[in-house]
């Protein structure tokens, strides 16, 4: 579900799907509350380098804090839209926020079947991609936990699995590969430049 914007405005063909806790601000366990938002180090530096390049910048998250009671959607657009100005404030941007507001498979009880959209599965994206006539295969995915990386692999896209948060080690965690590794979000955007470069290049 979009949280925001309330009308997608489409610039790029091309997106760079992030994941929001514990990739650009802490994971401080089920974050809602606007004065406990603390972002993390150097991922508003990584946020002004992805401002630069021709791609949409999306924030794609489980917010399954919503079905167990730990918040409302008032509040989990409330901690979005403060994220989203100091971000703006900073220098850098994201376009559009995207949201689960069910369980995650893991905290569904036995035999029960999960929705299409909280990651692993790639429904967000799908939807992201319908709302800003998106091409997938040529977009990137930005995350900390195993589940992003395989939504982004569901749907052709380039994955980076960074440090911060939960490394990928999350509770469950999946066994999938990568396309690459980096230490936090400002690293990983040195990559996705790199990688936009180097394609500028051969053409």
């Amino acid at each position: 579900m979009r949280d925001w914007p309330a009308k997608p405005v489409p610039l790029y063909k091309r997106a760079i799907f992030l994941d929001r806790d514990g990739t650009i601000n802490v994971d401080t366990h089920y974050p809602h509350l606007v004065e406990e938002l603390v972002i993390i180090p150097r991922a508003i530096d990584g946020l002004k380098i992805l401002d630069r390049l021709p791609f949409h910048i999306i924030v794609v998250s489980n917010q399954s804090g919503i079905p167990l009671g730990f918040f409302t959607r008032e509040q989990m657009s409330g901690f979005n839209e403060e994220l989203r100005s100091r971000v703006h404030h900073a220098g850098g941007r994201i376009d559009a926020f995207y949201y689960c507001p069910h369980l995650e498979p893991r905290q569904l009880p036995l035999n029960a079947q999960p929705c299409e959209c909280s990651k692993p599965s790639p429904g967000m994206l799908l939807e992201s991609a319908k709302d800003f006539g998106l091409n997938l295969s040529e977009s990137l995915f930005i995350g900390d936990k195993s589940s992003d990386i395989a939504a982004g692999e569901a749907v052709g896209c380039t994955t980076v699995l960074v440090k911060t948060g939960k490394a990928g080690k999350e509770e469950g965690a999946l066994a999938v590969e990568p396309n690459y590794v980096s230490d936090d979000l400002y690293e990983a955007a040195l990559v996705v430049r790199s990688l936009v470069r180097g394609a500028a290049a051969q053409h």
